[in-house]
């Protein structure tokens, strides 16, 4: 008899599409998830200002009558 071979995959092997992480499983579980950090919604790495302060305190001043 001939040597056989071992069996490759038959699963599919395509490229990650852009802007996915190809490789997910080789992150630490203690880091922080892309959705969960600042500039997962746009923020980027800015510091909370005195534009974000101004904006905080005009949300208090705004709120409906019956929030108390």
């Amino acid at each position: 008899m001939t040597e056989q071979q071992p069996r490759r995959s038959r699963r599919a092997q395509r490229p990650a599409p852009a802007g996915v992480d190809p490789r997910p499983s080789e992150h630490p579980l203690d880091a922080q998830a892309g959705e969960d950090q600042a500039a997962g919604w746009g923020d980027g790495d800015a510091a909370p200002g005195s534009a974000d302060r101004a904006n905080e305190e005009r949300l208090r001043r705004d709120k409906p009558p019956h929030w108390g």
